[in-house]
């Protein structure tokens, strides 16, 4: 009588090490492409946070008979909306000031050009604004063109290849 083997087998040493292999090269593969598409969703919601508090901002400046403003912070990374104030005082006469409302942070992978050098947007009582032209890239790729037309106050982004 001779004696048969179960019939149970097992992955080799060399199997294993090569699955490891394989699966390290799908990840150096993939992980990149992650990485971008990640940073393409940062930029995207950036540019959409930019155009909504823009929007806010005239909307404002319209229903409150005041000017309002969307301001570039770029020494730390914010935008931020502004409110313009006159109050009378009785003995100062009128005091004129910019109170900060909304404020979003820039990610650190966006980068904002400011074309004309122009880091502060108001927007008028009669929906007119200033006008601006300026860049939103994204470190790792992807740019936005985005402008503001001074007689409607109208946010334009448009995609740059």
């Amino acid at each position: 009588m001779a004696f048969q083997r179960c019939g149970r087998r097992g992955f080799t040493f060399v199997e294993l090490i090569f699955v490891v292999a394989l699966l390290t090269i799908l990840a150096a593969i993939t992980v990149p492409q992650f990485r971008r598409s990640f940073d393409s969703l940062v930029l995207r919601n950036f540019v959409s946070d930019f155009t909504s508090l823009a929007m806010y901002a005239q909307a404002k400046a319209v229903s409150g008979s005041a000017e309002a403003s969307v301001d570039f912070d770029l020494p730390q990374k914010r935008i931020l909306t502004e409110d313009h104030l006159v109050s009378r005082d009785p003995y100062e006469g009128n005091v004129d000031q910019w109170v900060t409302g909304k404020v979003k942070t820039i990610p650190d992978s966006v980068l904002v050009d400011l074309k004309e050098g122009k880091a502060k947007i108001i927007f008028y009582p009669d929906g007119t604004s200033d006008k601006a032209d300026f860049e939103i890239k994204g470190k790792y790729g992807g740019k936005y063109s985005v402008s503001v037309d001074p007689g409607t106050g109208y946010v334009n982004t448009k995609q740059a290849e």
